[in-house]
């Protein structure tokens, strides 16, 4: 039983995992060429997967998980600034959305 569980366990998580990375590499193709879905995307879809695949590797084989998981926090650190900025533009939008109701029934 233990044995089909770890069997079952890898299958999912292989299944899990390149779900993920053919999602990325498809948003990247699609930033990097500008929303073109033609059929010459495809080699731009391939090159993506394989820098993908050797900037992990890389990572993997130069500092193992502890590479991949400062590289992600690096990663991050922009589009955090990016989300808190977006909090903050988002209280200003309901902040005078709430000043322009107020302004319509009292006026």
């Amino acid at each position: 039983l233990a044995t089909l569980m770890s069997i079952v366990i890898v299958v999912l998580l292989l299944t899990y995992l390149v779900t993920s990375v053919d999602s990325a590499v498809l948003i990247i193709n699609t930033i990097a060429a500008a929303g073109d879905e033609s059929p010459k995307g495809r080699i731009h879809i391939i090159t993506w997967g394989v820098i993908l695949t050797l900037v992990i590797g890389g990572l993997l084989l130069a500092g193992g998980l502890g590479a991949i998981n400062t590289a992600m926090i690096i990663g991050a650190l922009p589009f955090s600034v990016v989300m808190a900025l977006m909090g903050v533009s988002l209280l200003k939008a309901l902040i005078r959305d709430g000043l322009r109701k107020n302004e319509n029934n009292g006026g």
